[in-house]
């Protein structure tokens, strides 16, 4: 799955001397949205447009403000770790059908 993480869009937004609200009523999407990507959350390709249009920018402009990510997880839980899970978390139910 393709996810985006928009680069330095604090910077961006204060450059343009915008607060999250005003972003977020421009871009059409909830302040804490703005606050969670702006601490390195990932988003989907249609909340980065909103965004993107939000300050002012054209579509165009999303491969310099947004670096395209491919992985598993689009919403970057569980970056960089890898957990096993342990016998013990096993579906209660996948026990029954092995025996």
């Amino acid at each position: 799955m393709t996810t985006l993480q928009l680069t330095h869009l604090a910077e961006i937004r204060e450059q343009r001397l915008m607060s999250r609200a005003e972003l977020a009523r421009k871009a059409e999407i909830s302040p804490l949205t703005i606050l969670k990507i702006e601490k390195g959350q990932r988003c989907r390709p249609e909340t980065a447009r909103k965004i993107i249009l939000g300050l002012g920018h054209s579509p165009e402009d999303q491969d310099r403000l947004f670096q395209e990510i491919i992985g598993p997880d689009a919403y970057g839980h569980n970056e960089g770790k890898t957990e096993k899970a342990s016998p013990g978390d096993q579906d209660p139910k996948s026990k029954l059908r092995k025996k």
